[in-house]
């Protein structure tokens, strides 16, 4: 089980990393697009593990490349 789990952490843990990892990404990539911010909000909520996120992150992408460029 990984130290990023749901079971690992509190919701507020997980709303800081997001925090974080925003403000990192604010520097100089695109802003996140609504409905990936809806999958992290999700992982936020404890509906889904970041692993889960990521790999539908992954997917989408895979599937879509033009999307990283809207």
């Amino acid at each position: 089980m990984s130290k990023y789990s749901i079971a690992n952490t509190t919701r507020e843990e997980r709303a800081e990393r997001l925090a974080q990892a925003e403000a990192i990404n604010s520097l100089g990539a695109k802003p996140v697009a609504p409905e990936d911010q809806e999958l992290f909000q999700r992982h936020i909520d404890g509906e889904l593990e970041i692993e889960e996120v990521i790999q539908m992150l992954i997917d989408k992408y895979k599937k879509s490349p033009k999307a990283l460029n809207d």
